[in-house]
């Protein structure tokens, strides 16, 4: 899980790579939506999954959503960065039939709800790990070392192993449309694009 333009998709392209295992987007709740509370009972529901949570620096974040929200993406289009940053957020559902749309705030005040949601069901001791897109970007062994661990796999990855961070951007995906090439119509991936500077580009 994580917010749009946090790492999503890359995360989920190298776990089923180098670790072998399944990623799923999309089954219980949606994998860019605050989570919500389900209950049975007194019991709090998550969809009996581990999940990985991907976060990135929330300035950066915030710069990288301005840039997405000019290009018709799941964000209401904004001109400019001043009135984007202080006007309602809008974010769609783009495979759902209806539509879903949320309605926030302000954008900092999704990437507050949606974190803070996650950090607190961490606390009631659900599988939730938390991974830092800078992190992956720059040290992908040592992060993919750390999922293996939270997922307990035997043996664990070794943090030494040499992984290379795919050529091209990684395309969106969900648990019903799924490309079946990653990498089909997607630009060259830039690893600096990690950066604050390269955010405001």
């Amino acid at each position: 899980m994580g917010t749009p333009r946090s790492g999503t998709n890359l995360a989920k392209y190298l776990i089923e790579t180098h670790l072998g295992m399944p990623v799923s987007f999309d089954q219980g709740f949606w994998k860019h939506g605050v989570f919500p509370a389900l209950m049975k009972g007194r019991a709090l529901q998550y969809g009996d999954l581990p999940i990985i949570v991907m976060s990135k620096d929330p300035i950066t974040q915030l710069l990288s959503w301005f840039r997405f929200s000019r290009n018709d993406s799941i964000f209401r289009p904004a001109k400019y960065l001043g009135p984007f940053l202080n006007q309602p957020f809008e974010i769609r559902q783009d495979f759902t039939q209806p539509k879903m749309e949320y309605r926030f705030r302000t954008p900092a005040d999704y990437w507050n709800q949606f974190y803070f949601a996650m950090e607190a069901l961490r606390r009631t001791g659900a599988p939730v790990h938390f991974v830092s897109y800078e992190q992956l970007v720059s040290t992908p062994a040592l992060c993919l070392s750390s999922i293996s661990g939270f997922l307990d796999l035997s043996p664990p990855f070794d943090a030494g192993t040499a992984v290379t961070i795919p050529r091209h951007a990684i395309g969106a995906s969900n648990d019903i449309d799924r490309p079946s090439d990653p990498a089909v119509n997607q630009g060259p991936f830039d690893p600096a694009r990690a950066d604050l500077a390269a955010a405001l580009a």
